[in-house]
This record gives C-alpha cells, structure tokens and sequence, in this order.
C-alpha cells in the first residue's frame, strides 16, 4: 500500500552579506554580524476566523520578545507620539497614498467610505476594527505593533514564503522560547539573520546614514531599472549606505525545496549560495571625525555655560548689538521641554519620593490653568488675547495650533481678508470668538472627532471642541510642559526638584553628596551644579537645545578634494535605526529641538558672512576697480547709499584700508566700496550689476555650486539682493559648510576647483579593486598673480595681525584664514564662521568650521585652529578630554 504525501516547491532566500565600510587607513565603520531574528510566514489558511488566529499569534509572540528585554521592530506609516496621538512618520503625500490604497482599494474607498484624506487616527480606527479586526484590551503602544507586523504580513502576502521580520538581534532566552511555543506559534520562527552595526556610531552616522527593509516605492524604482529584489531586502535608506547600494548590496542566496504540508523539507530541488557586497574604503580620517567632533562639543559648551547666567533676563527688550544671556532658570525649563527628564516616569510604581513631590506639583499646576481656559472658554467673550499676559498667549496659541495640526480648523478654508480673522491674528479678539466664527464660517471639521450625529448646531460644535480642548490640555505633555516653564520660572516647581530628577532617572550617575547638597534648596548651588554638569558634558548643549546646540565642520585636502572628516553636531546612534527602525528611539530624535538628524555640514546653509570677502576681492580686482595697493578711507557709515550700512567696527572706523588690510581687519566699509564700484555705470549704481559682476566668481571659486558629496546636499543661492550688501556675504547669499569647503579649497591651492569626495576606492571580497574615485577637476580659476597675493597675504594676516589674531599665539603652524558673521534674527546670536587652510606656503588641509548662532568668530576660529593642532600634533587625545572652560563672551568679533 503507497502512501501519498502531498508536496510543493518553496524558495528559501538567505539575504547576501552586505559590504564593510572602512576609513581612509582600513578601519571599519560599518559590518554585518549575524544574530538571531524573530520571523513570521502568514500560514493561516483564508477563513472568517483568520484576522484572529494571526493577532492573537502575532500578539503572544509581541509578549515572548518583550518578556526577556527585546525589542518589537515597527515599521510602519503612523507613529504614537509621547502624548499618545496617532500621527504620519513620512512627508510624502504620495507615500500616505500609496499606504491608504495598500489597505483600502485604488480610489481608497470601503464601503463608500472615502479614506483619501483620512487622518492617521481614522486610518488607525480603520485597519484595528476592519481591516486586521484586533479585537480585547490592547493599549495603542501594543496596537501598533501588531497592526505594525500585520501591515508587513499583508504587504509580502503577493510574494509566496517571504518572511516578515518581527525582531532583531534578539537574546538567546527569546530564541529558546520561540522554539518551546513553536507548536502554538504558526509560522514564527527564530532564524539567523544579518544585522548591520556601526562603530563609534555618533562620529559617522550623517554621513554613512543607515539601512532598513526595502520600502515599496524603492522596490518599484529598483526593480524598473533591471535590479533583483524584493520585498523583504534589506538596504541603504540614507547617508553612503543609499548612495552606494549597488556596491555594497550583497547577491541573495535561493534554495528551492519540496515541502510537506507541515513545512517539513523533503528535497533540495537547486541552491544558489549568497555573495558578499564590495567593501566601501572613504576618504576619511576616522581619528580626526572623533577628534573634531569632541572638540566642536566642547567648543559649543564653552561659549553655552558663558552665557548662562543666575538672575532672570529680559530676553524681548534683547537687540542684535547685545549678547544674547541665558536665564539659569531656562535651562532649568529645557531639561523639561527637551525631554532629557521624562514627565510620564513620575508617575510609575517606582517612582522616587522627588518623582511623586513634582509629579503632584506638575498635575496641580496644569489644572490650575485647565480651569482657568475652560472658565475662558465657557464664558460669552473670552480674554481678549492682547489682554491676557504673556503666559496665556502661549496657552492660546496652543489651542490655535492644536485644532489646524488635528485638522480640525480647516486652515486652507480660510480667507486670510477676512476681518474676524486678521483681529484674531492681531490679538484683538478672544480665541473663543475665534473658534465661534470658524464654525459659523465652515473652517471647522469635526469628521475626525468620531461624532454619532452628523448635524450638530453651531453652540454643539463649540461645546465640543471646548472639551476636545479641556481633555487633550489635561493630558497632553507638550501642554504640560508649557506649564512647567511657568511654574519653574515663578518657583512654584523648584530648580533642585527638577535637578534631582536627573539622578531619579538615571541620566546622571548616582552622587549621594550632590544630591544631598540639591536638598537644600539652594539656588546658587544649583547654577553652579547644573554649569558644573555642561563642563564635564555629562548634560550636553544638544540636550539643553538653547543657543548654541549645534555646529559643524568639514575639513579637505585641498589638492585633491578629499574629505578628511565631515562633522555635525548633535548626531545621533544609526545602530538604533539599523535594519528596522526602534520606534521610541526615532519618536525622541523627532522630538528632539537640537535637531540631531539634521545633517548640518550638508544641509545647513547660512549667509556667508565675510567668509565671502576673497570672492568680491576677486571680482574687484579682476573689474579693475580696485589696485592691490589702492586704499580706501573707512569712516565708519557707508553713505553713498541710503539707509547707510555700518562697518562692523562702528562707531569706530579702520582709516586707510588696502584689499589685504581689508580682508585681515575684515572691513565691512571697503567691502560695501568694492559692491558700490561693482554696480557703477557711468556714475549710475545699479545693484543687479554688480551682483552680475560677482557671480561668475562665486562659481569659478566652488561656492555657488554643490559641492559634489555623494549625500544629500542642499543647493546653494547667490544673492538676488543688493550687491553692497552682498558683497559683505550678506544679502540673500546661502551656502552649507561643505560648499564652503569646496571653496576655502580652491582659494588654498591656488584656484584648481575640485569636486569633494568622500570616497576613496570600492574593492571587492577579494581585494580587487572594482572603482576608484579620481579627484575631478571642475574648472581652474584665471585670476592675476597680484589677485592671488592680495587674497592669500590678506588671510595669513587675518591670523597675525588681523580679527582674530590674539586667539593663535599659541600655534607654530602657520595658518591663513578668514572670520565671519552672519546675522539671521535679531532677537538671537549671529551666526559664527572661520574658513582656513595650512599650512599657509603648501596647504594640506582646509578647514571650515560653523556654529549656529554662535555670536562671536572668533569661536569659529579658535575652533579651526584647535582642529589644525591636533591633526599636526600641537593637542593630544589627552586634551580632548579635559573639562569645557568658561570664556568672556564679552571680548567678541562681530565681523
């Protein structure tokens, strides 16, 4: 008697490994490793039972992964922020699309249902009670895991035997009890899988960014173009791990077998053996990015606890000739607002006695004020908003922002003529008149609100709104800490409370004497304390986000166009966000006000400032309008022109001032001379000819143009606005460091143009080299020998007798350079620049350095010399970690 044994063919695919990436010396930056991987296969047959079987499958599987300390990965359209709100995590409206009709049909209608322009929380209504149908007690933190794996699940549902991805690197003790519930958990596995880690993350991850599964989108665009994936690879999503995909991607690995119909493998059919992608080498030193970046830190820092100060600030009546100080109390405010201390850990089981003490401060301040908007908000008229103090401006400003972002209020809808509106905008109206006529005029959409009776009056739809606004107020930490500013601020919540919390959740190590001495209560302790935590960086200025918090620096060979290191500050660990995204991680770096996965060096583009001044030095001298020797009397006040820019150095004036003083001393006067000569035409200023004039130079230097890095670059933007202006690199001029670069670059090596790289060479498995990146030379920049000599004498003397020459006494390396500021608001610091080269006779390196906000150039100067030290050997490692100084912030270079 023979026995049948039905059987079918199955693919099992085993990723490729992908490609190392290492720094110019060999040192490896960035791996695969293998680990162990949670995976599950949809092998629940169709049947009206079928939504239930798999989440109650995925859902135990969630509680194994969570119960030894792993982490569920989620990837997926729509994030639960910290206040607990559903939102979208991609800025594509045609990425929201394309997730909307994935789940519904291609017009994105159920049951003429119309969800094309649903909200997150009506998409996320959607996909639990129909789509996934995930029924019982389950909390939005764990519904979003499951819909987030069920999403997954459904996506690869086309593609037979692709496995979902529902944890990584987990612990041993997960994968044993994967295999001990394997029985109940259909389809989930425990399986080896490659992972990708990364080095000394927060050095490189803006510029080698970081993989994930492939998106639908890519899949599509890769596969178009001939390529072989699918929908379960994994691959660069940002930074050089997307740029050099197609080298680094290793080839799959398939094995077609003959299973049984409990998946058991009868036979091998054909293998096929995974290959290994080509190893990336860059062009960067990866001791000089450490180096840098520890320095541009401390740097920050330093010039933060200068201007941190124990008594309150006025900060509105502030001007731009001030220095912007820093009220102790704000910083206090940040640790909040910043989400350094966490508001939702003061209410958990082990919460210390500190933790409850503030936790019931913090619930009494906030309903104080509910109770004072929701009397507002019942009352005919409300506070008119010009009547009502600063605090509950910043209240109702709330409210307004909170019904656009719901989209409640309609903002497209309204008529921004209208009277009603523009006395709202002016604050000569209440925010409860304002909401009474949006509703009256239709602005109003309460769809999203889950309303059971679609006619409401006009005093109904208020009356609901007014407790839409109460309850998210009660509850909501972003409100919350609007009023923790306050009530820090006015004492209410004391500085050692909020100071104590960072020991009560472990962001400082324990030290029983600190936390004894905050116990007092003394708010000059608590100053010195909280200075004495940013000097040894145990609470950095990322963290703090207060002007300054952030910078970056880009360092080349100038005579090849290689980059030696390419630093942002703040960065952020891409190990986090490798392969899969962990969700509370990426929700923090969102929230973050520091901004850390804001590549700066790349995307930051600033005015110039008088970085710029070698550019109009050119074009002044090669238009004949100024000798190398020709001077120029600076009085002080430009008044060719009306309003009349001042030089920097007002009231005071620089007297006689050849181009090379001018560049050294940085004089404005002479600058706005060299515009004006620039745009004059037979006796006639004309300002788009002299922005005509100086444009060709710009380009032929590098600067108006991108500077040829393999990321993503921001454009740059010669000015449109007068050339007087612009030739002091104000105007509407924008460029990033790395354009910047590019620029300090040609101006080094004499006016060979070349693209920045950040790649050296790809070689593959077997040490072949496959591509080498050759230095491109754009354009080589004609200008006179006495031009030259004018722009490289005049930054030599920037540094030895010029703005910032008392700050490099201390370097035997000759150094040229050239310092800036750039104002931005009035009501912050200026922008601080310093582009350099060195040495000054056969320059090796050039040097830019930016920091936002920073005030002074001198800063940015210090920090290029500091740079230039360690690579030549004047710092060492040891100094990179001696505590940040004070400065005197006082002694400043506006130029």
């Amino acid at each position: 008697m023979s026995t049948y044994i039905q059987k079918t063919e199955k693919t099992i695919y085993k990723s490729g490994t992908r490609g190392k990436i290492l720094d110019k010396s060999g040192k490896v930056l960035a791996y695969d490793a293998l680990s162990y991987a949670v995976t599950i296969e949809d092998k629940i047959d169709s049947s009206d039972t079928k939504n239930s079987q798999l989440n109650d499958i995925v859902s135990q599987t969630i509680d194994i992964i969570e119960k030894y300390g792993d982490k569920v990965t989620v990837d997926f359209p729509i994030s639960l922020t910290k206040d607990g709100k559903w939102e979208y995590n991609i800025t594509s409206e045609a990425g929201i699309l394309r997730f909307k009709k994935n789940v519904t049909s291609n017009d994105c209608k159920v049951k003429d249902v119309d969800y094309t322009n649903a909200t997150a929380p009506e998409m996320m209504n959607y996909l639990k009670n129909q789509f996934f149908e995930v029924t019982g007690d389950v909390d939005n933190d764990k519904l979003l895991k499951i819909i987030s794996i069920r999403y997954n699940i459904y996506l690869h549902s086309g593609q037979k035997y692709i496995t979902t991805t529902v944890a990584q690197d987990v612990s041993k003790e997960t994968m044993v009890a994967i295999q001990e519930n394997a029985s109940t958990l259909k389809g989930v596995k425990a399986e080896e899988q490659n992972i990708r880690k990364y080095n000394d993350s927060l050095y490189y991850a803006p510029i080698l960014g970081y993989t994930g599964t492939i998106s639908e989108t890519q899949l599509e665009e890769f596969n178009a173009q001939g390529k072989n994936y699918i929908s379960s690879d994994v691959v660069g999503k940002a930074g050089l791990e997307s740029a050099y995909e197609d080298y680094l991607q290793g080839t799959r690995g398939e094995q077609k077998v003959f299973i049984d119909s409990t998946g058991k493998v009868l036979s091998t059919v054909s293998e096929k053996d995974s290959t290994e992608g080509n190893n990336v080498y860059l062009t960067i030193d990866s001791k000089l990015q450490k180096a840098t970046y520890k320095l541009l830190e401390k740097k920050i820092a330093s010039i933060l606890i200068s201007e941190i100060v124990n008594h309150d600030v006025n900060e509105d009546a502030e001007t731009d000739d001030d220095i912007h100080y820093i009220p102790v109390k704000k910083v206090y405010s940040q640790l909040v607002a910043n989400n350094v201390v966490s508001l939702k850990k003061l209410s958990r089981k082990s919460a210390t006695a500190n933790e409850k003490k503030v936790n019931k401060e913090y619930k009494k301040a906030v309903s104080d004020v509910v109770k004072v908007i929701k009397s507002q908000l019942n009352s005919d008229k409300g506070k008119v908003y010009n009547d009502a103090g600063k605090e509950y401006q910043e209240y109702y400003d709330y409210i307004y922002d909170l019904l656009k972002n719901d989209g409640i209020l309609l903002t497209s809808s309204i008529d921004t003529k209208d009277k009603t509106y523009n006395n709202y905008v002016d604050g000569k109206i209440s925010i409860n008149e304002f909401i009474k006529y949006s509703i009256k005029k239709n602005w109003i959409n309460i769809e999203g609100l889950h309303v059971s009776d679609a006619y409401l009056s006009a005093d109904e739809t208020y009356n609901l709104l007014k407790d839409y606004i109460v309850e998210d107020m009660s509850s909501n930490t972003s409100f919350g800490k609007k009023v923790m500013y306050y009530r820090i601020y006015d004492g209410t919540i004391h500085s050692s409370e909020i100071l104590m919390l960072l020991f009560d959740q472990n962001i400082l190590q324990g030290d029983e004497q600190a936390y004894s001495q905050l116990q007092t209560y003394n708010s000059t302790y608590n100053y010195s304390f909280i200075i004495k935590q940013i000097k040894k960086l145990n609470i950095t200025p990322a963290q703090i986000a207060l002007d300054p918090c952030s910078g970056s620096i880009v360092i080349t060979d100038p005579n090849n166009g290689q980059i030696r290191a390419l630093v942002t500050y703040p960065s952020y660990d891409n190990n986090m966000l490798s392969g899969t995204v962990d969700p509370d991680y990426w929700q923090q770096l969102v929230e973050d006000q520091s901004d850390p996965l804001y590549n700066r060096a790349t995307q930051g583009a600033t005015a110039p400032g008088s970085t710029f001044k070698m550019t109009t030095t050119m074009a002044a001298m090669e238009n004949d309008v100024v000798g190398q020797y020709e001077t120029v009397v600076d009085k002080g006040k430009f008044e060719k022109v009306t309003p009349s820019p001042k030089c920097w150095i007002y009231p005071s004036a620089h007297g006689a001032e050849n181009v090379m003083n001018a560049i050294a001393d940085s004089c404005n006067y002479f600058f706005y001379e060299m515009g004006y000569r620039l745009g004059t035409v037979n006796g006639k200023y004309d300002s788009a000819t002299g922005l005509k004039k100086i444009e060709p130079y710009a380009t032929k230097l590098g600067l108006n143009m991108k500077s040829g890095v393999e990321i993503t670059e921001r454009e740059p933007h010669f000015s449109t606005e007068s050339a007087i202006h612009s030739a002091i690199g104000q105007g509407s001029n924008a460029y990033t460091p790395v354009q910047l670069a590019r620029y300090v670059s040609t101006i080094a090596n004499g006016g060979k143009n070349y693209s920045l790289t950040l790649i050296n060479k790809v070689v593959d498995k077997d040490g072949k080299t496959v591509y080498k990146k050759k230095a491109e030379l754009t354009n080589t920049v004609k200008a006179s020998s006495s031009t030259w000599d004018a722009i490289h004498t005049g930054m030599r003397e920037v540094v030895t007798v010029g703005t910032v020459r008392k700050y490099f006494t201390d370097t035997k390396i000759k150094i040229a350079g050239k310092s800036g500021t750039a104002q931005e608001n009035l009501h912050r610091n200026s922008h601080s620049l310093f582009v350099a080269y060195a040495p000054y006779n056969k320059p090796k390196l050039g040097v830019v350095a930016v920091i936002p906000f920073g005030n002074s150039s001198h800063d940015s100067a210090e920090l290029a010399k500091n740079v230039i030290q360690y690579y030549y050997g004047e710092l060492k490692d040891k100094d990179l970690n001696k505590d940040v100084q004070k400065q005197d912030i006082k002694n400043t270079t506006q130029d």
